[in-house]
């Protein structure tokens, strides 16, 4: 009851400003996307299996089924919200469709504008550098600075999204892209002396032509010795999924913006 309570308080600073834009949002209908399999990154499969009782397909499918659930609940005061987990009409072959097409680029994660003191101007602030290391292809990497990136969507073909558009009413596509749930090394130092673990979701946001309008990572730290998923899922799920709410709604801000724009 606790954890529930503490869950809905730290979402309501995100359900408020969802609320006050709806007028932005109310045309809205929005798919989720889910990962590929093959997009799951998890370095401590090991530890989750043991303690969860679980084989690695049901980790997979535990962790991939939650994040929809989490981004569903975020999105569903603010807009109409479907995802292929919660949706009878909707198809398993629309969902291969979709994966037939799709392809990734790796993007440096966005820059975050911040307002000035007096309330009006903005600077942007580059994402810091990230520290790498660890073992790549056999290879030690040790302490290189590396820009961060995130994991984009692209498609090859548009006639996917048309079509879901016009069936259902899509005009928003939400793509989980990649899962990861690993150890943080971002601080080397520090990840001797008190390892940490992140769990992170790469996403893209799509309109019904295909153009992107938003997407970025979401990440979320949590202790190094947490391997309980129920616990993982609770306290690091609702974060991702507000970032994801925060990303949606500034696009569609901008959009409705840039559509005023154009019509005077």
């Amino acid at each position: 009851m606790l954890r529930l309570t503490f869950f809905l308080f730290a979402l309501f600073p995100f359900f408020a400003l969802a609320q006050a834009k709806l007028d932005s949002t109310e045309n809205t209908k929005v798919l989720i996307i889910p990962f590929e399999e093959k997009l799951f990154y998890c370095d401590i499969m090991r530890d989750l299996t043991t303690v969860n009782k679980m084989s690695k397909d049901e980790v997979y499918h535990r962790f991939r089924n939650e994040i929809q659930l989490s981004i569903s609940a975020a999105l569903k005061d603010s807009m109409e919200t479907a995802s292929f987990l919660s949706s009878d009409s909707l198809k398993h072959d629309e969902l291969v469709n979709i994966y037939e097409v799709l392809g990734y680029d790796f993007l440096p994660v966005p820059v975050v504008e911040e307002k000035g003191e007096n309330g009006k101007k903005k600077k942007v602030q580059e994402p810091a550098p990230k520290r790498e290391v660890g073992v790549r292809n056999g290879q030690v990497i040790a302490d290189r600075q590396v820009v961060e990136r995130y994991m984009s969507a692209k498609l090859k073909s548009t006639d996917v999204l048309h079509q879901l558009h016009s069936t259902y009413g899509f005009n928003r596509f939400i793509f989980i892209n990649q899962l990861d749930v690993k150890m943080d090394l971002s601080d080397p130092e520090n990840a001797f002396i008190n390892p940490m673990r992140v769990a992170a979701v790469h996403y893209s946001i799509l309109d019904k032509d295909g153009k992107s309008i938003g997407g970025g990572l979401a990440s979320s730290q949590f202790p190094g010795t947490e391997n309980d998923m129920n616990h993982i899922i609770g306290a690091n799920f609702y974060k991702l999924s507000a970032e994801v709410l925060g990303s949606l709604l500034k696009s569609e801000k901008k959009e409705a913006l840039n559509s005023k724009t154009k019509s005077h």
